[in-house]
């Protein structure tokens, strides 16, 4: 019985393509990699992984983003980004009728309007960070965190923020380990969450 193949994971970029935005061409795979990571605190009630992918598609705000790329074009990681005008997901229900229709939708986006955005701040917000499963400890979410301090300096802010939750034990770890210092926790996320932990890195002027 022949042995199953398995396709061998090509060498990582040293360092990677860092690009500001989200090309069309790589919408539906930044859709694919932001649920993998994130869906589970989208929303409030379980959801089929294709209607959660089709609404981050529909939701996403390409420009607040920016990606990590192979040298073939291939999605590596992304780091959403968020500012006064907005984050990596409008917020609107346009996206939620568009995937469940008027009435689905409407109360689904009711539902998530429960969850509590981090305290308004002059800082660049990091709306998540995701890195493709074969490319993690690769340097890939440091090189996007470099990158995103080269985007608020340019942009004047004075530091970046990422919100984790509380019982993320491992990704407040990571952030740590980037140089994140945590600040006071916030009540933020579900009503019914412990408090996340919001840190800080402070940028050089």
């Amino acid at each position: 019985m022949p042995q199953a193949q398995h396709r061998p994971q090509p060498e990582p970029p040293v360092p990677p393509d860092i690009r500001g935005g989200v090309p069309d061409t790589l919408r539906q795979a930044a859709a694919v990699l932001y649920w993998r990571h994130f869906g589970a605190q989208l929303l409030p009630l379980p959801v089929a992984p294709r209607r959660g992918i089709a609404l981050i598609r529909a939701a996403m705000r390409p420009q607040q983003a920016l990606v990590a790329l192979s040298p073939s074009g291939e999605l590596l990681g992304l780091a959403g980004l968020r500012d006064a005008g907005g984050g990596f997901l409008d917020p609107a229900p346009d996206s939620f009728v568009a995937v469940w229709g008027q009435a689905g939708g409407r109360l689904r986006h009711m539902a998530a309007a429960l969850y509590r955005p981090g305290a308004a701040t002059a800082d660049l917000v990091l709306d998540g960070l995701a890195v493709h499963p074969l490319w993690r400890r690769q340097g890939i979410a440091r090189a996007l965190v470099r990158a995103a301090m080269d985007h608020a300096r340019a942009r004047g802010h004075a530091g970046l923020r990422a919100e984790v939750e509380a019982r993320n034990q491992a990704g407040l770890a990571a952030w740590r380990a980037l140089g994140f210092q945590p600040l006071p926790r916030q009540r933020l996320g579900w009503p019914w969450a412990a408090p996340a932990h919001v840190l800080r890195l402070p940028l050089p002027g």
